[in-house]
């Protein structure tokens, strides 16, 4: 598991959030210490700690595998959409997305796309489970 991605987004989460990280490390249920060695990289958290970490942030735990460049590569739809916990059809209708040609996506792509999102959450879950 690679906890350079894990150490930077959880930061930046906790930064959004506006939380210390003694106040996100009590909300979460682990120590200050531990919180500090995630975010600095020095700590790589086991499976159970990423799925509580990403509860508290309300994200999908694989959100927090995105390195830091691939975060900052994104458009804030494109984050917001990458972060929510649960995808639908209205979340993604709302973000105005388009093809490349700009015409605008029909929901059936959309359907196609979050069928996509949802197997590439699942096997980084997988990968997840496999690796603690």
């Amino acid at each position: 598991m690679e906890n350079r991605k894990i150490g930077y987004a959880v930061k930046r989460l906790r930064l959004k959030k506006k939380k210390t990280v003694e106040d996100a490390a009590k909300e979460i249920g682990i120590s200050q210490s531990y919180l500090s060695r995630i975010e600095n990289n020095t700590q790589t958290p086991s499976v159970k700690v990423i799925n509580q970490i990403a509860d508290y942030f309300d994200v999908h735990s694989s959100y927090l595998f995105f390195d830091e460049e691939s975060i900052n590569s994104f458009t804030e739809n494109e984050n917001e959409l990458l972060s929510n916990k649960h995808i639908n059809i209205n979340d993604l209708e709302k973000l105005n997305l388009v093809h490349d040609n700009g015409s605008e996506i029909t929901k059936e792509e959309i359907k196609y796309v979050i069928d996509r999102l949802k197997e590439l959450r699942n096997l980084r879950e997988n990968y997840l489970k496999d690796k603690d």
